[in-house]
């Protein structure tokens, strides 16, 4: 009903109305209800018209621990390694602290320290850690500050859209991340424009400019943000989840012979390896749902790995095979417990089967 419907309707009661001191209050009436309806609707006119406010992180400083939903979060690459997540979701399906743990350890929190039945990760507040929130550091993920203060994703992908997929997830999961780069202005401290953004992201290589067979892509044709269905999926980057600690590790776990310190970290080092046994290896002659035969694709990737001259060039990187975290040789024991039919890969590919 319009104000004028409301006003013509509320006057015909005057016509009932014959001792003057009742007009009055009626005529009061009308004119009361109709300021009423009015506010009304002009409340709602602007509640419809309230658009979500977009945090600005623009001030972040590098080493700064900020509180952020995922939905906040740009992604840096196009691929991920689905076997590996569908390891996570296959953990969390048993287990739920096991998510509030991961949950405390990528915020630099350490270990779980209690959780219940009403704990979600939309609202840290509902379950605690061991250490204060930024205690380690060097165990959080990062995000570079870009134009309009926008949050992007340099690492952890996989974790982040983990989190994501568990049934109370979705982009209001709720964690602290560590800025890593600002990049919203030059050293001037002119803002730039996006991209110029993008330019510096490539030459700092914290944007992986490969889709999940190698082909190069552009910095718009990345995801819009987290969740599974966005991503490709990258089976070598899964295989290589399951190969750390097998046929290499971290950068920082070799030392650099010209410095005598460890190498520095790499961001995407799984999918520059992954170029390597992309250009040695066709994954057609393994079938990678079958245990036994993922076990033995990963036996055949980590002797090239380990085989590799110290200095070879690895993909793109720009960096050599001790840079990336190679070893020196394959840890079969390793191996020998990915094989077992309890195993984190055999609950992965079982989860994946019945998903």
């Amino acid at each position: 009903m319009s104000v004028q419907e409301l006003t013509m309707y509320l006057n015909t009661l005057d016509i009932y109305q014959t001792d003057l001191a009742q007009i009055r209050p009626v005529s009061r009436l009308v004119s009361t209800a109709v300021f009423l309806f009015s506010g009304l609707m002009l409340c709602s006119a602007n509640a419809s018209a309230v658009q979500p406010v977009t945090p600005d992180y623009s001030s972040a400083k590098p080493g700064d621990v900020i509180q952020i939903k995922l939905s906040e979060l740009y992604p840096t690459q196009m691929a991920v390694g689905k076997l590996q997540i569908d390891g996570d979701l296959a953990d969390y399906a048993s287990d739920p602290e096991s998510l509030f743990n991961d949950l405390c350890k990528v915020q630099g929190a350490g270990k779980l320290a209690k959780s219940d039945a009403t704990s979600t990760p939309k609202n840290p507040a509902t379950y605690s850690c061991t250490l204060a929130v930024g205690t380690k550091k060097a165990d959080m993920n990062t995000v570079d500050v870009g134009p309009e203060g926008k949050l992007y994703l340099t690492d952890g992908h996989h974790a982040f859209n983990s989190f994501w997929e568990v049934p109370d997830g979705g982009g209001d999961v709720t964690l602290s991340v560590l800025i890593g780069e600002n990049l919203s202005r030059d050293s001037s401290g002119k803002p730039l424009t996006q991209s110029q953004f993008e330019q510096k992201m490539a030459e700092l290589k914290h944007f992986l400019p490969i889709d999940a067979k190698g082909n190069p892509i552009t910095f718009s044709q990345l995801p819009d943000s987290l969740g599974l269905s966005k991503f490709q999926d990258d089976p070598l980057r899964s295989m290589l989840y399951y190969l750390r600690g097998v046929s290499y590790d971290k950068s920082d776990k070799n030392l650099n012979p010209e410095t005598g310190k460890p190498y520095p970290e790499v961001p995407f080092l799984e999918f520059y390896w992954g170029q390597l046994l992309s250009s040695k290896m066709d994954l057609t002659a393994y079938n990678l749902h079958q245990q036994d035969d993922y076990i033995r694709a990963l036996k055949d990737a980590a002797a090239l790995m380990v085989g590799l001259p110290k200095q070879q060039l690895i993909g793109n990187s720009g960096q050599t095979a001790a840079a990336l975290g190679q070893m020196s040789r394959v840890d079969k024991k390793r191996l020998k417990k990915l094989a077992k039919p309890g195993s984190k890969l055999a609950k992965a590919l079982a989860y994946q089967a019945s998903h």
